[in-house]
């Protein structure tokens, strides 16, 4: 890519920064100063040494108080304690804050009825690259929770409202992770854990263990802090699924006497489970020369295995020779048939995939030293993350007495027929099967048919920035100081698209083709939180077999990988960001306003019919804030802010470059103008602190959001699509375009309270009324987004035990199903944990997530028919922590 005299003058900003951000503290003198008294005296106010439940809790509640925005707060109840297992399952106690669950853990959150992508997790103030081991997902700009273990993290800040200071790209929220400094703690400070974990999914134990060592030198001017977690767990989901979009695969004919028939192309039986292996690693490194000089340098690695397999048995209307007994709702959606035998109507299609991969290596330096009356720091670094899955083997396997040796056998010419394809289904709740003859529980009816086509990803992602600050003091009754400083983002994402030639996998037939040779069981109990006629039960492949076998297919050339170049695509963005920011209070008030720029060159690179495309472009935001704190009392503060935020839209987007359809004069394709999402929002609370660990709170906020991105067709010249050059200005593009708005309204209520004889109690309240508005004028709910969402927790807590049980419930939500949208019935979910203090430094515990097996339940917004219903089970965990 050319070089521009914008991005020159960014690259020379950046150098100038890295000098600055090295260098300049080792430059100034290493005299006390009298900022640095003060924010010594503050530290010393605020700071609360945790540990245990209601120290952790007080903590936070501390950082809120003391904000001059609306902040939020988790704090670690002690080294390598966080609340709950996982980082995004804390979130989700905090009000305005919902949750993404995929595979049980939380992958994603929603902050104040905005979409994941739409918020920004940093580690320590910094962006961090992240992607996804999903293939068959978009990709988006979501940080994927499931790479990061709980224990490295000190605290989690939500910021609701944004400051200059802060980086942008969030409507929602920015969570900040704080990890821990070897300075902060005391010297000789180590902690080793074990566990135990087991998932009722599938019954198996898996051990799990972390260290973390910290050591500072006598005159706590040097010291190193390092510490490693490997997390494993066998785990997954059971679900009664729909399978394509929901469409007329059998269209009415009086003369046959069918009726119109409207549903999914498959329902499925599905039994995913993975073997997850997380590991994280942390080496940090301080060094303060003087009192006011300080530098620190950390390195994170995070990975995250998830070799699975996906069992999945397949009932295939759409294949069917035609239905019969069909009962349509007032939808038109077909709610009960009969769908008469044809080949290769009923399937059933393990896939294996033991290539699955994410990891994240981040490293960080930076600087600070304090003046007299100023403060200069910077900091330099770098992310690298890559993931996703490779290889594997997804095979069909059909009745065995559908005719033919495979799938268009040349024996065959006039098509294969089949005799025990018959079933009956009902989708007026979970998903209901009657087969007319199979019996799926007996390996030797089912037959191999062909090894099928998938497409897989590989997913990287490179983060580089560098960042100067600097802080003046000022001698004026309300201003108390300005901060200025600029920062320069390099970020790099590329999505490799990977597809195996169907020529190579159709009819490929091993020897001994009947289940029976390949199978090692029966599935049973599967859907144990559905009643009914489900299919909870059936005969299952030997994957470790099975892939020993295709192992050696790919070994001998027999299975060949290739990329697919129309689904590869790669983004670059250089941002220059510029911010000036200044603190103020007075008498019972403080606050900050300030202004952020921020300039971002885009390149967008792809392929049309192989050809390699790209396209640049260029936008800025200006996005000014104010928050405003009043304290009307000792107890209670009066909260008021006002800003503009933006945030950039996903990568899949972006993709450059259109497919077209010369005969039908249509195209469809990414669009690399996309704008980026900008919105205006205001908020108003008040909280009362009424004892030391308690706390009321009510917040009102809105959020009036533009250029929303909707997938719309409309009339585009594109040379090339057509029958002839005069019907190219005439060519229909279906892509997607910054062409709708949204309006977010919402009130939070927080309540926590701590009695004196070791009991307490954490509850709030949401309310989200959330909608976009599409080019038509149509009002749609936001994906992800629940309008009223409700958590509370009862603990107890004394020298020997401390005790919690917590309480998450969310109302419907739109999601995103496999082919259309769904809605998404209400959900709760009870975790509990227990905690022994053996010893002074001896700790045994006990959690249990997802006590009573909840199911996620979701029907198609258009038929109103099922269209699926996920169980994750229960995990529980035993453990136990020494810290010395």
């Amino acid at each position: 890519m050319k070089t521009t005299k914008l991005k020159q003058f960014k690259l020379n900003k950046l150098a100038a920064i890295v000098t600055a951000s090295t260098l300049s503290p080792l430059l100034l003198t290493a005299a006390p100063s009298a900022l640095a008294e003060e924010q010594s005296a503050k530290e010393n106010v605020e700071v609360i040494e945790v540990r245990g439940i209601r120290r952790s809790l007080e903590a936070s509640m501390n950082t809120k108080r003391f904000a001059d925005g609306i902040v939020d707060a988790i704090t670690s109840e002690d080294i390598g304690k966080f609340p709950d297992k996982n980082i995004g399952d804390a979130l989700q106690r905090i009000s305005g804050v919902t949750v993404d669950r995929k595979y049980g853990e939380v992958s994603g959150v929603t902050i104040r009825g905005t979409a994941p992508e739409q918020s920004r997790i940093l580690l320590n103030g910094q962006s961090v690259a992240s992607t996804d081991w999903y293939d068959l997902g978009p990709s988006t700009r979501t940080f994927n929770m499931e790479l990061l273990s709980a224990e490295q993290v000190s605290a989690v800040n939500v910021y609701k409202t944004p400051e200059a200071n802060l980086e942008e790209g969030a409507l929602g929220g920015t969570v900040n992770l704080v990890t821990r400094k070897p300075l902060d703690l005391d010297a000789h400070t180590y902690m080793v854990s074990a566990e135990m974990g087991r998932s009722t999914l599938y019954d198996e134990n898996d051990l799990s263990g972390s260290f973390l060592g910290s050591w500072k030198s006598d005159d706590e001017k040097f010291g190193v802090l390092a510490a490693y977690s490997v997390e494993n767990l066998t785990s997954g989901r059971h679900v009664i699924e729909s399978i394509g979009g929901y469409y007329e695969y059998f269209a009415a004919d009086q003369d046959t006497g069918q009726a119109s028939t409207v549903g999914a192309w498959a329902i499925g039986s599905q039994a995913f489970r993975a073997e997850r292996e997380r590991t994280s690693a942390q080496l940090t490194a301080q060094f303060a020369p003087s009192d006011n000089t300080e530098f620190t340098v950390d390195y994170f690695r995070f990975e995250f295995d998830n070799p699975h397999v996906n069992h999945n048995f397949l009932t295939v209307s759409a294949r069917g020779a035609g239905a019969v007994d069909v009962q349509n709702n007032a939808a038109g959606g077909t709610q009960r048939a009969r769908i008469l035998p044809a080949y290769a109507n009923i399937i059933y299609n393990p896939t294996v995939r033991n290539a699955v991969n994410m990891k994240v290596d981040a490293l960080n330096f930076s600087g600070k030293y304090v003046g007299d009356t100023f403060e200069i720091s910077g900091v330099i670094g770098r992310s690298t993350s890559d993931g996703g899955t490779q290889f594997g083997s997804s095979s069909w396997w059909i009745p065995a007495t559908d005719e033919g040796g495979k799938i268009g056998d040349p024996a065959f010419p006039n098509g294969q027929n089949s005799t025990d394809g018959g079933f009956t289904y009902d989708a007026t709740g979970p998903y209901q099967i009657w087969f007319d003859s199979l019996d799926p529980t007996d390996a030797s009816q089912l037959k191999f048919a062909q090894e099928s086509n998938f497409q897989t990803t590989v997913q990287e992602h490179e983060v580089s920035y560098a960042q100067a600050d600097i802080k003046w003091m000022l001698e004026h009754d309300y201003f108390k100081n300005i901060k200025a400083g600029v920062k320069v983002n390099k970020n790099e994402f590329a999505r490799i698209a990977i597809q195996r030639n169907p020529a190579d996998v159709v009819g490929f037939v091993p020897d001994g083709n009947s289940l029976a040779n390949w199978s090692d069981g029966i599935f049973t109990n599967l859907h144990s939180q559905t009643g009914g006629h489900i299919l909870n039960s059936y005969a299952k492949l030997d994957e470790d077999k099975w892939w020993d076998f295709i192992t050696g297919k790919y070994e001998a050339g027999e299975l060949i990988e290739q990329q697919d170049f129309g689904k590869t695509y790669n983004v670059e963005e250089d941002m220059l960001a510029i911010y000036v920011q200044s603190e103020f209070s007075g008498e019972n008030f403080r606050g900050n306003i300030g202004l952020r720029y921020v300039d971002t060159e885009q390149q967008s690179s792809g392929y049309v019919d192989n050809t390699a495309f790209d396209e640049t472009v260029d936008y800025d935001n200006w996005l000014p804030s104010i928050n405003f704190a009043y304290d009307y009392s000792d107890d209670i503060i009066i909260r008021a802010a006002a800003s503009s935020v933006m945030s950039r839209v996903n990568y899949n987007d972006l993709k450059p470059g259109l497919a077209i359809d010369a005969n039908f004069g249509s195209a469809t394709g990414g669009n690399p103008n996309l704008k980026p999402y900008e919105a205006d929002q205001a908020d108003i609370g008040v909280e009362y602190y009424f004892t030391e660990a308690s706390l009321f709170s009510a917040a009102v906020f809105v959020k009036k959001i533009d250029n929303v991105v909707f997938s719309t067709e409309a009339i585009e010249y594109v040379d090339g699509c057509g029958t002839d050059p005069s019907k190219y200005d005439q060519c229909r593009v279906t892509r997607p375009r910054s062409n709708g708005d949204g309006d977010v309204t919402g009130i939070e209520l927080q309540l926590q309270h701590s009695f004196d004889n070791g009991f307490g109690f954490i509850t709030n309240y949401t309310y989200v009324d959330s909608e976009t508005t599409t080019p038509d004028n149509a009002k749609e709910m936001v994906p992800g987004v629940s309008e009223n969402s409700f958590n509370g927790s009862l603990f107890f807590e004394n020298e020997q035990f401390s005790a919690r049980i917590a309480y998450n419930w969310r109302s419907e939500w739109i999601g995103v199903g496999a082919a259309q949208a769904v809605r998404n019935d209400s959900y709760q979910q009870w975790d509990a944990s227990l905690v022994w203090h053996a010893m002074e430094n001896l700790d045994v515990s006990l959690e249990g997530v997802n006590l009573t097996n909840e199911v996620i339940q979701s029907y198609d917004t258009n038929y109103n028919l099922t269209q699926n219903t996920i169980e994750f089970g229960t995990r529980y965990y035993l453990g136990v922590s020494y810290k010395f």
